[in-house]
């Protein structure tokens, strides 16, 4: 199972991963990895969530989210745990055990190689006991230099200082050296391991092996050691090159986060008073939040501080951006209504025929249009044209009457003009007819004729004069 790429795995994925990870050889490495995996993902998750709860025009404070997958994962976490502690409390009791029994196994080295000259007596009985120390098992690391620097002095003082047979000694050197020449061969081929960690941990192992061995002969020591220590050296020196990089790749992702957490800082967001100033910064701070994402661990010791700072002003921003959407959606709401008020008001004095009283009702409810502020965008543009078609049709309305108006003006004039000319005409016929008629007793013919002609104007002057009657009354109703 491969966690040290991490790939984009959904939750439960994580989940199936870590119960195979509590039963695998390296437990411990693999369950520390998902566990963090396993928070980095949920934490990219639910800053979208609320990222998307907020811009819906929700409180920041109202939102809440449980993970149906965290139940299992604290679970399996959970008999992990469990199972862990009882290991260690076993590995524990085996190991003050294995202290115990090595203790044993010191002094009983003591007693017989300082107390005896003939070690030729003594031989089988210590070489039972160095099977025994190998038997013992693993000492705590707390208590291991203790008893190990004490035995190799008393396996180097049993071969070098007392009296054994060649034949013997020469065994055992050969035996020794066939061990410890295999862990400088062992060493060696660690020098090229990729995984820099992992060769450091077996070199380790390597080490407490040599340790454990007994000496080889003296001519052989200081070689064969510093062939050992060469290829320790080297592997302790990538180890400290690696945690060395590792360190400066950690400040680096520090110096790059401290940068993010102060451009988001710098963010004047108390100052955005319009969804587009909001959206900008929203486009702003996830930008700074992928890049965040994509910015490596920062020092341990700094890793929890730097992204609660970062955290922390991101919670600022979109908690003001809730309050802003909250704020404005009720002020929006609050003016849709009266943007409504004046709707109704508009389309009820549309029919209105009060030309002048009507007109400055339209005039005073257009001014106070223009100072409701704005509606939701949604609304905006219904509630304006509903407002906008009463306001249009009273004035074309008012707009034909008034063209209608000066049409019937127009003529009147003509007609009274009509009227004085008639008037005129038959006031000179009516003068004429008296000078023709100057002394004679009776109507010539033609005066008679003038008469009829001046009858005829009378009659179509008095209906001239009745129409222009009627049309002066009802332009004075229109009006």
């Amino acid at each position: 199972m491969d966690t040290t790429n991490e790939k984009e795995l959904s939750l439960a994925e994580i989940v199936e991963q870590l119960k195979s990870a509590v039963d695998a050889e390296n437990a411990k490495e693999l369950v520390a990895q998902l566990k963090s995996q396993y928070y980095k993902r949920q934490s990219a998750v639910l800053e979208q969530m609320k990222q998307a709860w907020v811009e819906a025009g929700n409180q920041i404070e109202t939102f809440a989210h449980t993970f149906e997958e965290e139940a299992e994962f604290k679970s399996v976490l959970q008999a992990y745990k469990q199972k862990r502690a009882e290991e260690i409390k076993v590995l524990e009791a085996q190991q003050e055990r294995a202290y115990q029994l090595k203790k044993d196994i010191l002094d009983k080295l003591s007693s017989l190689i300082e107390g005896n000259d003939d070690v030729d007596k003594i031989f089988s009985e210590v070489r039972k006991l160095q099977n025994d120390w190998k038997e013992a098992g693993e000492v705590a690391q707390s208590k291991y230099n203790e008893i190990i620097k004490r035995y190799q002095a008393l396996m180097t003082q049993f071969y070098d200082d007392l009296k054994i047979s060649n034949e013997l000694r020469d065994y055992d050197f050969k035996k020794n050296l066939e061990i410890k020449t295999r862990l400088c061969e062992a060493a060696e081929k660690l020098i090229e391991e990729k995984h820099i960690n992992d060769a450091f941990q077996k070199l380790q192992k390597l080490h407490e092996e040599w340790r454990e061995t007994g000496p080889v002969a003296k001519e052989l020591r200081d070689e064969l050691w510093n062939r050992f220590k060469a290829s320790s050296d080297i592997i302790n020196h990538k180890h400290a090159d690696f945690y060395q990089a590792k360190k400066v790749e950690e400040e680096a992702n520090l110096a790059k986060k401290v940068a993010i957490c102060e451009a988001v800082e710098a963010i004047e967001y108390l100052k955005a008073k319009s969804f587009k100033a909001w959206d900008d910064i929203s486009s702003k701070v996830i930008a700074l939040q992928e890049d965040w994402k994509k910015t490596g661990f920062a020092p341990k010791k700094d890793n929890t501080k730097i992204y609660e700072r970062f955290r922390y002003t991101c919670d600022a921003i979109f908690k003001a951006k809730n309050e802003f959407y909250k704020t404005t959606k009720e002020s929006l709401s609050s003016n849709l209504e009266k943007k409504k008020a004046l709707v109704a008001q508009a389309e009820a004095l549309k029919e209105s025929k009060e030309w002048k009283e009507a007109t400055e009702k339209f005039i005073k409810l257009q001014k106070e249009w223009k100072e409701i502020g704005p509606v939701s965008k949604r609304a905006s543009e219904q509630v304006w044209k509903s407002f906008k078609d009463a306001c249009d049709y009273f004035f074309e309305q008012k707009k034909i009457a008034l063209e209608g108006t000066v049409s019937v003006g127009k003529s009147i004039e003509k007609l009274r003009r009509s009227f004085e000319k008639l008037n005129s005409d038959i006031i000179t016929r009516e003068n004429n007819i008296e000078f023709l008629n100057f002394g004679a007793k009776e109507q010539s013919p033609l005066v008679k004729q003038m008469q009829a002609q001046i009858d005829k104007m009378k009659k179509e002057r008095e209906e001239l004069r009745q129409k222009l009657v009627e049309m002066e009354r009802k332009m004075r109703d229109e009006k």
